[in-house]
C-alpha cells in the first residue's frame, strides 16, 4: 500500500474509531442538597454491552449495570431501546464537584469513556432551571426559569446561543412576548417566568439562557441544554434541578461564567452529526489520494510497456542505409602497392610515400 494512503487510513481510524462512541455533556452546575440525573448515548452495537460510572482522574468505578445498580447516593439504569444510560446522583454535597465519566465495556480492547465535569453550587443563585430538557421533534416544551426576588419586577428574556456574551435574544418580557413558535410570561407572584417553545425540530437543540436584566448593570443568566429527539420519553429530568450563572455586561463579558458551552447542548444525533463533515471530508481525501495513486501506477504501466515495446522494435528491425550521428565509427587503412621490377627485391610492406586512404566502416 502506498505510505501516504496508509498514513491517512491510520489517522482516519485513530481519530474517528466508528462507532466507539459514548457522548454526554461536557460540564453541568449542580445545586448543594440537590440531585442531578446525566444521560450517557451510545451506539447501536453496544446496546448489550456493560456500561459504568466513573468519579475522578483515576475514574474509580461507583456503579455498573452488571452488578447491584443503586445506591444511597448515585444510580444507574439502561436503556437500550434508546440507546442511553441514566446516571443519577442525589443529596449533592461540594465534595462530589469532580469530574466524571459514562464507560462502556468493550471486550478485547479499551472501554470507552466521555468526560463531564460537575460543579456543585452552594446557593444564592440570581436565577436558575432545570438541569437539561428535551422533547420530540413537532412537540413542545415549556421551561420554568425562577429568580431572586429582587428581580421580581426586572425585565426578563430568553436567549439562543452557546456563548452567553453573544446569545440571541428570541423573546422579552417587556416586547411582544411571542415571535413565531417561541412565547414568554412572567409570573412575579411565583417569582418566575416560563418560556414556551412550539413545533420543534432537531436544529433546535441547542443552548438556551434563561435571563434577567439588570438595570445599568450586568444581566444575570443560566444555561440550559435542550435536546431535540425522537421520543421524549427517554429524557426524562424529573429529578434533576441544575444552575449555572451567567453575568453580562455590554462593556464586560469577563465573568468566569461567561464560558462557552456548546457542547452541553449536543447530544446523540447533534455530537454524531457535527462529526460527519469532518468524516465525511477525510473520506474525499482518503478517495482522493487512491485515485491519484491508481492513475499514476496505471501511467506508470502504460509507459513501460511502451518502453518494452519500442526495445523489441529496435532489436528486430535491419541495419539502416546510412549512419547516424549516434552510430559507433570503425576505421581502416586500405594500402596501394607499386609493382616490383624484380621479384627478387624485397619491398617494404609499407613505404611513407604511399597514399593513405581512410574509408568508413560501420
Amino acid at each position: 500500500m502506498d505510505p501516504v494512503v496508509f498514513l491517512l487510513l491510520f489517522v482516519f481510524l485513530t481519530t474517528f474509531p466508528g462507532a466507539a462512541t459514548v457522548n454526554t455533556f461536557k460540564w453541568l452546575n449542580a445545586r448543594k442538597g440537590g440531585s442531578v440525573t446525566i444521560p450517557c448515548f451510545y451506539d447501536q452495537e453496544y446496546r448489550n454491552s456493560v456500561k459504568y460510572w466513573c468519579k475522578g482522574s483515576k475514574r474509580t468505578v461507583m456503579v455498573r449495570t452488571d452488578s447491584p445498580q443503586r445506591n444511597d447516593q448515585v444510580s444507574i439504569s439502561d436503556d437500550p431501546v434508546h440507546l442511553v444510560f441514566y446516571v443519577t446522583m442525589r443529596n449533592l454535597g461540594q465534595e462530589d464537584a469532580d469530574s466524571y465519566w459514562c464507560a462502556v465495556k468493550i471486550d478485547g480492547v479499551q472501554d470507552i469513556f466521555d468526560h463531564l465535569q460537575l460543579y456543585v453550587l452552594i446557593g444564592g443563585q440570581s436565577v436558575w432551571t432545570e438541569s437539561w430538557m428535551s422533547a420530540e421533534r413537532k412537540g413542545s416544551v415549556t421551561i420554568p426559569c425562577h429568580y431572586d426576588q429582587r428581580y421580581k419586577h426586572h425585565v426578563k428574556y430568553w436567549c439562543k446561543g452557546f456563548r452567553w456574551e453573544s446569545c440571541s435574544t428570541m423573546v422579552r418580557t417587556n416586547s411582544p412576548q411571542s415571535k413565531g413558535d417561541v412565547s414568554i410570561t412572567d409570573d412575579p407572584n411565583k417569582l418566575v417566568f416560563y418560556v414556551t417553545m412550539r413545533n420543534l425540530r432537531e436544529k433546535d437543540s441547542d443552548t438556551y439562557w434563561c435571563a434577567v436584566e439588570i438595570n445599568m448593570g450586568q444581566d444575570y443568566g443560566v444555561f440550559l441544554p435542550i435536546v431535540i429527539g425522537k421520543a421524549s420519553d427517554a429524557l426524562t429530568t424529573s429529578e434533576s434541578t441544575l444552575s449555572s450563572t451567567g453575568m453580562k455586561s455590554q462593556k464586560d463579558v469577563s465573568s468566569p461564567d461567561s464560558i462557552s458551552v456548546k457542547n452541553n447542548s449536543t447530544l446523540e444525533n447533534n455530537l454524531r452529526s457535527s462529526q460527519q463533515p469532518v468524516v465525511l471530508l477525510i473520506l474525499g481525501l482518503l478517495l482522493l489520494v487512491l485515485g491519484v495513486t491508481v492513475a499514476m501506477g496505471t501511467l506508470t504501466m502504460f509507459r513501460k510497456q511502451k518502453e518494452a515495446q519500442e526495445r523489441k522494435s529496435e532489436t528486430h528491425s535491419g541495419p539502416t542505409d546510412a549512419p547516424t550521428s549516434d552510430s559507433e565509427v570503425f576505421y581502416s587503412t586500405l594500402l596501394h602497392k607499386k609493382p616490383a621490377e624484380r621479384r627478387n627485391v624485397k619491398e617494404p610492406l609499407v613505404n611513407p610515400e604511399d597514399e593513405v586512404i581512410y574509408s568508413d566502416t560501420v
